[in-house]
């Protein structure tokens, strides 16, 4: 089974697990310096990731990968207006 992904989707969330390594590995330092080396925040680089690619899809207007706005294929048929009452019966042969 095949899942297709639209490229814009997944640079989406390529993006969002970027910026979310980036957070991991940059935690807030102190400014004591004999304090320990700080731990890495894997909350804080989870909610960044999320974060991103929530603004990301929002600012691209990404969905579903299905386009509704696209048209193709055939044009809709068109009707034709039929006569109808005086000028329906005043036909001549």
């Amino acid at each position: 089974m095949n899942l297709y992904i639209d490229p814009s989707n997944g640079l989406v969330v390529a993006i969002g697990c970027a910026v979310g390594y980036w957070v991991y590995r940059r935690p807030a330092t102190g400014t004591n310096a004999q304090t320990p080396a700080p731990q890495r925040d894997l909350v804080g680089g989870t909610a960044a990731a999320l974060a991103t690619i929530l603004i990301l899809a929002f600012l691209f207007g990404l969905g579903d990968g299905q386009n509704t706005d696209v048209t193709g294929g055939d044009p809709p048929p068109t009707s034709t207006a039929q006569p109808t009452g005086a000028a329906a019966t005043n036909t001549t042969p």
